[in-house]
């Protein structure tokens, strides 16, 4: 009889405690996310000393404010009536750079001059087998080697087509873009 009655009160107590754990269980813990220190606080020290710092902030709020800017710029490629092509400096604009290579062409170019193209955040190369043959080749890509394979199976394409000798293209001239640090 004595094992009978004390199993009822300790159902009742583990039944009580069961809830409590619960609860417990269910409440956040923000005192533990800086370890031991209040909110906004940091714990410093080492070797027995502890103790709390308050965790920086920039006045802004934001730690990326004094970070370089930096612009992609676009190149234009102006072509004359034999072939010869004229690469822009790198410009902030479409136009702008446009613009300056047909300005080039024309004070520099034989003949009526074309925008051949205009590139931003990659590399041309030119490629032709000489200036009258109509082979001259343009060709951008992601990087100036990518733009040279390109240009010359162009040109060799355009040589086989007029029937040149085969291995006359050659790389005239290549460039890239270059991003422009902004203050």
């Amino acid at each position: 009889m004595g094992s009978k009655g004390m199993g009822l009160p300790m159902k009742r107590i583990h039944l009580a405690f069961l809830p409590c754990l619960l609860i417990a269980g269910l409440l956040p813990f923000t005192a533990l996310a800086e370890g031991n220190c209040p909110q906004g606080m940091y714990p410093i020290g080492g070797q027995g000393v502890q103790g709390c710092a308050p965790i920086p902030v920039s006045s802004s709020g934001s730690p990326y404010n004094n970070r370089p800017n930096w612009a992609q710029t676009v190149r234009g490629v102006a072509m004359d009536a034999r072939g010869d092509t004229f690469i822009s400096n790198s410009m902030r604009s479409r136009g702008k750079a446009k613009r300056a290579s047909m300005k080039e062409c024309k004070e520099f170019g034989k003949g009526e001059c074309t925008l051949a193209t205009l590139f931003q955040a990659q590399c041309v190369a030119v490629a032709h087998a000489g200036l009258g043959t109509e082979t001259t080749s343009v060709a951008t890509a992601m990087s100036e080697q990518g733009a040279v394979i390109v240009a010359m199976q162009q040109c060799n394409a355009k040589a086989a087509w007029k029937q040149l000798p085969q291995g006359q293209c050659g790389i005239a001239r290549t460039a890239c873009t270059a991003d422009l640090f902004i203050r």
